[in-house]
């Protein structure tokens, strides 16, 4: 028989749990002077979730019978009386992410500084993170405890050392391999407090050993070895009674915690192992299990572990231990009466007299009904008002003493190292608690408002505001908006604006989701900017303002819109302009507004709009001009496009952006920058205007030369012109219209030749022969294709990723030869001039697939001579004579290409078979 299958003996405990007041427990001990078990709340036999909880039926609670004396200690292994630990509603929730091998704490082993000035709302940082639409969909910052664990480690840390267990000494040693009795075994959990060896760590090797001590835990398990685990789990859950170096307490209740979840989830299993009927063992899932799924056996072991837990004389160890292993009540009683276990476990919390270490408890205790049933509220609304008056306990003489002289701490300072706990507390009531629950948690502020000294505020009150703000839902928070700005205006008047003001900007994304009524929305906002406008600190005012843009750009119109930004402009000036955080939060302010408008024009028309674009600097309004840019391709109408004050802001911002990017830029950088601008010049049109449009081109391509895809949009664009005059003149060209057509023609064959990408290259230089053929302008068609010949020659020397492949080069040239069918041949070179030259780059390329590629590549040039040689070629350009009729009947002009025909065939045909 293992330890874990140890029978109870018989009895029944009678003992009720007493706490003492909390300014009699000493300063070394947080655990009353208890017998040394109480009473458990299991009973002799496995229950069934129909089964009434024995409050109901009169019987003792060890929480409610709290004035009783302590009756005498008996066996803590005996048969208890049944004060059963239910869970309610059948939710399925997830299991917990950690695992006992992998560690997700280890970011926590990095250097830190120490965090006694650090406030524990420093994990608001997120919330400053706008949507992918950068619109508020939900006012709530609702961070999860796999990342909200991996964020305290980080920030509470200290310089000092820590005192941690060894737990390789020859007594946890001999633990593991203890006597078979049950009297030894029991006797393993409890015993030898003193002689297990203590050793001070840094913090950084802190957080390092207990990662191990958690894998250690685990192995020592799967060794058999479970009266060890069981020890270790214990001792650990003993360092949370040690609240001597508070800055720290924070990421030690994690590491401790992490440790506790693992040794929870290796007895589930543990139980599971035992046996499971045939129900049971179609379910995989944690939370399917219930009382149903398992065998007698397994009920059993179930019971001795939380007999194993009972025996624990101190208060810390035992309710941690119990809390870690909650879950397996389901195998008792399902999920039928967990609610009132809850509630009982967090009774038994009030037994924990420092004010540190009773919240980060109640914090864990909310965590493990999170865990096991979210729709929970009464358990954790329990805990976050007991947790709450801890705050004014922090005013006692005692305490305030110990936090002052001890610990060296003021008392606001230590108040904020319970953050984390009352944020995660509150979180998870404002995430499942509705209008009654938001109304109750600030009745509850409100009492602690007058709980200080001399009925004035308590420590931390504007952190716990904060959070109230910030975790419970926008249409929670509207409903009661008027006295929300009455608390934040008191918190204000007495903790400093400075210091508050953000609270403002908390309350301001509720309203951002949730508007007030359309009456009250402006006096609303005339009563909060009146504080908010006197805000010295320029960072702290920004925060507010980039949320209450999107609150008047949605709910107001442009003379409000134009009213907040004047005063952003008055409040940004001088050296903090320049300050990375002011950037960012213009940027901010900035974009909001640029989200919500639906017109490039009246953006720019708002009178403060280009004053406060013009206090943004470096990347701020490389992003806030992107933005403007999208604006402009998006909304713009015809007559927007052309207007000269629109054109010109916006080509501003094109140069803005182009100008951002340099040789350290990435390709997506590069690629959406060009993308941006090449939207803005396709957009721009001027209308019958054409020389108008031709110079903006011009001026474009001055400005804007760092990226192939913007000058090859600005060829591209020129050809376009080249085509809408040719379709207005209907081919007869006057003689402006013809310098016209000429001057495009010449823009393209000029811009073409600095495009990097050969491909987009030589198909613009393909299209603007085609453009200048259809145009009847023989000679700018020639110089065009003589370009093609010289660029296809030059492709050897050009970088192997810069290659073109066979086949995008073969089909390119079936596409050349099929335009030179309609080609006029040179009047002194002859007719086949482009085509000799042709063949001639064909011959001599570097063909990558040899001979083979290089025959395929003759294939439309035999097909091009072909046509050449029929009496009347197979199409034409209007108005342009082919060679059919400049060459019609000349005998050489066919002799030259037979000869040429044979000479193609003949080299084809040697390449096929090389």
């Amino acid at each position: 028989m293992t330890s874990d299958d140890a029978a109870p003996s018989e009895g029944q405990i009678e003992n009720k749990w007493v706490p003492l007041n909390m300014e009699e427990v000493s300063s070394n001990s947080f655990s009353p002077a208890l017998s040394p078990a109480a009473s458990h709340p299991l009973g002799g036999g496995p229950q069934k979730s129909e089964t009434p909880h024995p409050a109901a039926n009169g019987q003792a609670n060890p929480v409610a019978n709290e004035g009783a004396a302590p009756a005498t200690p008996t066996d803590p292994l005996s048969k208890a009386s049944v004060i059963s630990d239910p869970l309610s509603s059948a939710a399925k929730t997830p299991t917990d992410p950690l695992s006992a091998a992998s560690d997700p704490l280890s970011a926590g082993n990095q250097n830190s500084t120490p965090s006694k000035e650090k406030n524990a709302t420093d994990d608001g940082e997120a919330e400053a993170a706008l949507d992918s639409e950068l619109d508020l969909k939900d006012s709530r910052t609702i961070i999860p405890w796999s990342i909200r664990k991996t964020q305290i480690v980080q920030t509470f840390t200290t310089t000092g050392t820590i005192q941690m267990p060894s737990f390789v000494s020859n007594e946890v040693a001999k633990a593991g391999r203890g006597g078979n009795t049950l009297q030894a075994r029991v006797d393993s959990i409890d015993d030898g407090d003193d002689e297990v060896s203590m050793v001070r760590y840094s913090a950084r090797e802190y957080v390092q050993n207990m990662t191990e001590m958690n894998e250690e835990l685990a192995r020592a398990w799967n060794n058999e070895e479970r009266v060890k685990a069981l020890k270790m789990a214990i001792q650990c859950a003993k360092l949370l009674g040690d609240s001597s170096t508070p800055q720290f307490y924070p990421s030690l209740f994690v590491l401790v915690t992490e440790i506790l979840d693992t040794f929870g989830r290796l007895v589930f299993e543990r139980i599971k192992q035992k046996g499971l009927t045939a129900a049971g063992k179609k379910k995989k899932r944690m939370e399917d299990f219930g009382p149903d799924d398992v065998t007698e056996e397994a009920r059993e072991t179930c019971k001795n572990w939380f007999y194993k837990i009972a025996s624990i004389r101190e208060l810390i160890p035992r309710v941690y231990m119990e809390m870690a292993i909650i879950r397996c009540y389901q195998f008792l009683y399902g999920y039928g009466e967990f609610e009132s276990s809850l509630r009982r476990l967090a009774g038994m919390l009030r037994g924990i007299a420092d004010p540190l270490g009773s919240v980060h408890a109640r914090a864990y205790l909310v965590r493990r009904s999170e865990d096991i049933n979210a729709s929970l509220i009464a358990p954790v609304m329990d805990c976050f008002q007991d947790s709450s008056q801890c705050l004014a306990l922090l005013h006692s003489s005692y305490w305030s003493n110990r936090i002052t002289s001890v610990n060296k701490l003021d008392v606001d300072t230590y108040a904020s190292l319970l953050g984390p706990a009352l944020d995660y507390q509150l979180q998870c009531l404002g995430h499942k608690g509705g209008r009654s629950c938001c109304i109750e948690v600030l009745k509850n502020y409100a009492h602690l408002c007058k709980a200080g000294p001399a009925g004035g505020r308590v420590a931390g009150t504007g952190m716990l505001l904060e959070f109230i703000l910030k975790n419970f839902e926008a249409e929670n928070l509207s409903g009661v908006v008027v006295e929300l700005v009455r608390l934040i205006n008191e918190e204000v008047a007495e903790g400093g604006l400075d210091k508050h003001v953000h609270l403002y900007g908390i309350l301001g994304r509720a309203l951002v989701v949730s508007p007030p009524p359309a009456e009250t929305r402006l006096p609303l906002l005339n009563e909060i900017w009146k504080h908010v406008a006197a805000c010295s600190d320029v960072k702290a005012y920004l925060g507010v303002a980039s949320v209450f843009i999107q609150y008047v750009v949605k709910y107001f119109g442009d003379k409000e819109v134009c009213l907040l930004l004047g005063d952003v402009v008055r409040h940004v000036s001088g050296a903090a302009r320049a300050e990375s955080a002011v950037q960012e939060e213009l940027q901010r302010t900035t974009l909001h507004i640029v989200a919500h408008r639906n017109s490039f024009q009246g953006l720019i028309a708002l009178q403060q709009w280009m004053p406060v674009v013009d206090l943004l600097q470096g990347p701020g309004l490389v992003e806030v001009s992107k933005a403007m840019l999208r604006l402009f391709t998006s909304t713009s109408s015809a007559q927007e496009a052309r207007d000269p004050v629109a054109v010109h802001a916006a080509f501003g911002l094109a140069k803005t952006v182009h100008d951002a990017i340099d040789d350290l830029s990435s390709d997506n950088q590069r690629r959406e920058a060009g993308v941006l601008i090449c939207g803005f010049l396709r957009r721009i049109g001027f209308g019958s205007e054409l020389e108008q449009h031709l110079n903006f081109l011009v001026d474009s391509r001055r400005f804007l030369v760092s990226l192939d895809i913007v000058t090859h949009t600005l060829a591209m664009e020129a050809v376009s012109l080249v085509a809408v005059c040719q379709e207005k003149v209907k081919g007869r060209h006057t003689r402006r219209t013809l310098s016209f057509v000429k001057a495009c023609l010449a823009f393209v064959i000029v811009t073409l030749p600095s495009v990097q990408d050969r491909e987009w290259q030589l198909q613009g230089l393909l299209l603007g022969g085609q453009v200048a053929l259809r145009a009847g302008l023989i000679a700018q068609a020639e110089s065009f294709f003589k370009a093609i010949v010289q660029a296809i020659q030059d492709l050897p020397s050009l970088s192997p990723s810069a290659q073109l492949s066979d086949e995008w080069l073969t089909s390119y040239l079936s596409s050349f030869a099929s335009t030179l069918v309609a080609v006029p041949g040179h009047p002194e070179h002859g007719p086949l001039y482009v085509v000799n030259g042709l063949l001639t780059v064909v011959r001599k390329h570097a063909w990558q697939g040899g001979g083979a590629a290089r025959a395929r590549a003759y294939a439309p040039m035999i097909a091009l001579l072909c046509a050449y040689a029929q009496p009347r070629l197979p199409y034409q350009v209007a108005g342009v004579d082919g060679n059919d009729v400049l060459f019609a009947r000349d005998a050489a002009f066919f002799s030259e290409i037979h000869q040429t025909l044979a000479r193609i065939v003949d080299e084809a045909l040697d390449a096929a078979l090389d």
